[in-house]
């Protein structure tokens, strides 16, 4: 076996095993020198037999820090070798990879949860999609301002926007210039996107919505690749900007945190429903620990016992110390007594903030030895719901 990154050579195959494993793929353009040197391939006696993307990301933990997060996209190996055991082996890999340069956190978005839950990750953020006819939007009235159309010129004014909106939510990706022209305002087919930025009397963006136009058997629909707003009024403006679009689509689509109680905002409705978004995996617990931004005006201590059946060294009885906003984690002796005891996967949607510890406790996700340990991880873990609008 041979897990190396792809080269100009390795071009045609890799475009080919995109297109066969997602119906959709890169455009040929795109996959420049260095795109390619994000991908990793597995090779069997020189036989490509898999690949996977990785993404050198910053993410959002909330508090106002970041870290660095690897984020997986293109998993795929060749049908002709399936079931093998070899994406398994490239993950692993992969996993190697990063926890070599000091990553600690792995995202994806999977074609089937439970094939990667069986590796460590767990869902670790909803979301909740709206859709609806514009005429259900027609409430919410025009503030004075203009509608101003985006450009790469306009990416900072962009970025600040969403920075803003999001802060305080874990999954938030950090979008530098190329993400954002790359990713954000043209699609994966390079094509660009409708996208507009409202500013308010003072000139000051305060919302701003990127989509795109899809034709569907019960008519056009705008789908919303954004939908961001600084405060109550800029969202109102949003809202506003699609019922002007009454005559020209059926359906407007978007998503929302999960914690967001927009169907609140509107006198009918719009139909709701909740979608599991990215997994996420814990590739060095202790130092993601030690990284996370917990409250500062916590301080205390608890013991927890980990299981985590694929990193070893993630597998043992940890404590935990907070003070001033940091944690510090020490290994305790093998079979030590603790107060806690956790699958690596419930830890990780501890983390995101999707699942409260005490839900965790309620429904037997978690192991409870001491009540005092349990509320003292409730504080820790305490936060906005976890979101992110980005795919890759």
């Amino acid at each position: 076996m041979d897990y190396r990154p792809l080269t100009v050579d390795d071009r045609e195959r890799s475009l080919a095993l995109e297109q066969y494993a997602f119906q959709q793929g890169l455009a040929p353009s795109l996959l420049d020198a260095d795109r390619l040197a994000q991908f990793r391939g597995l090779f069997l006696d020189g036989q490509f037999v898999a690949q996977l993307e990785i993404f050198a990301l910053r993410v959002q933990l909330g508090h106002g820090a970041d870290a660095p997060m690897g984020g997986l996209g293109a998993v795929a190996s060749v049908p002709e070798l399936r079931r093998r055991g070899h994406v398994e082996i490239l993950l692993r890999h992969a996993v190697d990879e990063l926890r070599a340069a000091g990553v600690n956190l792995c995202m994806l978005y999977p074609f089937k949860s439970s094939f990667y839950g069986r590796y460590g990750w767990a869902t670790c953020m909803e979301r909740r999609a709206y859709k609806g006819a514009p005429a259900l939007f027609r409430s919410f009235k025009s503030a004075p301002g203009r509608w101003v159309p985006v450009d790469r010129q306009t990416i900072p004014e962009l970025d600040q926007i969403h920075r803003a909106a999001l802060r305080g939510r874990f999954g938030v990706l950090v979008r530098d210039e190329a993400w954002w022209a790359e990713q954000i305002l043209q699609d994966w087919e390079g094509r660009p996107r409708h996208g507009y930025i409202w500013r308010d009397e003072a000139g000051r963006g305060r919302a701003y919505t990127i989509f795109r136009f899809n034709d569907t058997t019960s008519g056009r629909t705008i789908v919303c690749r954004d939908m961001v707003a600084l405060d109550p009024e800029a969202r109102a403006q949003l809202f506003a900007f699609m019922a002007g679009h009454e005559d020209q689509i059926a359906e407007v689509e978007f998503r929302a945190p999960a914690d967001a109680p927009v169907n609140l905002l509107f006198p009918n409705p719009l139909h709701c429903a909740l979608e599991p978004h990215f997994m996420l995996r814990l590739l060095d617990v202790p130092a993601a620990l030690e990284a996370y931004p917990f409250p500062r005006e916590l301080s205390g201590r608890f013991s927890f016992t980990l299981t985590d059946d694929w990193i070893a060294t993630n597998q043992g009885s940890f404590l935990l110390e907070l003070s001033a906003g940091r944690g510090m984690v020490s290994r305790l002796a093998a079979g030590a007594a603790t107060d806690l005891q956790l699958d690596a996967r419930v830890l990780t949607q501890l983390y995101s903030r999707l699942l409260r510890p005490r839900t965790a406790a309620t429904f037997g996700l978690l192991t409870v030895g001491e009540r005092a340990a349990l509320d003292l991880a409730e504080e820790a873990f305490a936060g906005l719901a976890p979101f992110s609008s980005d795919m890759f």
